[in-house]
């Protein structure tokens, strides 16, 4: 048990805004780091690539919340090929960029393929997936309502598909994709009106995540995208960090609504600066592809400087 003097040093802290606080769902799951969507694949295992890593104990799933690749209510072939995948995802200057697409099996495959594999691991999961219309989620919700998932990821805007950006239609798809009984994330893009759209949702979702990819177009105008035969694609990492920034701090500022920030996070500095903005809880997804090896390390880095603060 804390004694009195322990927790009295814990809520001074939190006065503060020294002690980070998990965000909470209506479930009970907490939310402190979470991998960007797809990041360790459809199931948590990671890519092919990184299984090695996986096995030596280097790159860890457990300390994260698992946010699956974004899944579509049917198979989508999308623009990934598993044996190239550099022809939609490339390597940029401190960050990446990719047109996949959604390429994926379909919500039907996941929970009959990747669902299960997730529960004997244990990992703590949430679905992103992306609907078209109303009906689509309604599906969604359907087919998701009987697992244990830690959350849903609405995913209102991946730059590399067509994507309705009215808020009406959006708080209809959300609405009903929260009748699957699970908390509700909304995942928006820069690109969109998102404090409107979050503004919107809120009473829908639990939280809101900043930002996904943004649009090649919005971050190098003037500069030709490897990827331009696929549109552009959308540009993640390091070049993205002030349009997330920005998000971050607007929607802390016009919303209710907790912050999951995510983009651009490469060190405990880039952490400590969106935790000062408002984020309570942080997405790490390039990373991943950049250093496999580093996103553990800079969980348990952030975890023991939030421990030294506490013991002082």
């Amino acid at each position: 048990m804390f004694k009195k003097s322990r927790l009295r040093r814990l809520f001074r802290f939190w006065l503060a805004g020294i002690l980070p606080i998990v965000i909470t769902l209506s479930n009970g799951a907490s939310l402190e780091f979470l991998t960007g969507s797809g990041a360790l694949g459809f199931d948590g295992r990671g890519w092919w690539w990184e299984y090695p890593l996986r096995w030596v104990g280097i790159l860890n799933p457990h300390d994260f919340t698992v946010v699956v690749k974004t899944l579509t209510l049917r198979p989508r072939q999308g623009n990934l090929r598993w044996y190239a995948p550099w022809r939609c995802v490339r390597l940029i200057p401190h960050g990446t960029v990719n047109a996949v697409g959604l390429t994926n099996p379909g919500i039907d495959w996941w929970i009959r393929t990747c669902y299960p594999r997730m529960r004997r691991m244990e990992l703590r999961t949430i679905v992103s997936v992306f609907s078209e219309t109303v009906e689509e989620a309604h599906q969604f919700a359907e087919k998701l309502r009987p697992l244990t998932l830690d959350a849903i990821e609405f995913n209102a805007s991946c730059p590399n598909v067509e994507h309705c950006s009215t808020v009406s239609h959006n708080l209809a798809i959300g609405a009903t994709l929260a009748g699957a009984g699970h908390p509700l994330i909304l995942k928006v893009g820069y690109d969109q009106p998102y404090v409107e759209l979050a503004q919107a949702l809120e009473g829908v979702v639990e939280a809101v995540h900043a930002i996904n990819a943004v649009p090649w177009r919005m971050v190098f105008p003037d500069k030709p995208s490897p990827l331009a035969k696929l549109g552009g694609g959308g540009v993640s990492g390091e070049p993205i960090r002030p349009m997330v920034r920005e998000a971050v701090a607007n929607l802390v500022r016009h919303t209710s609504l907790p912050v999951i920030a995510g983009g651009g996070i490469y060190s405990l500095s880039d952490l400590e600066a969106l935790w000062d903005l408002g984020a309570r809880a942080f997405a790490i997804g390039t990373l991943f592809l950049r250093a496999p090896w580093m996103p553990n390390r800079l969980v348990r880095a952030w975890r023991q400087r939030v421990a030294q603060r506490i013991r002082c």
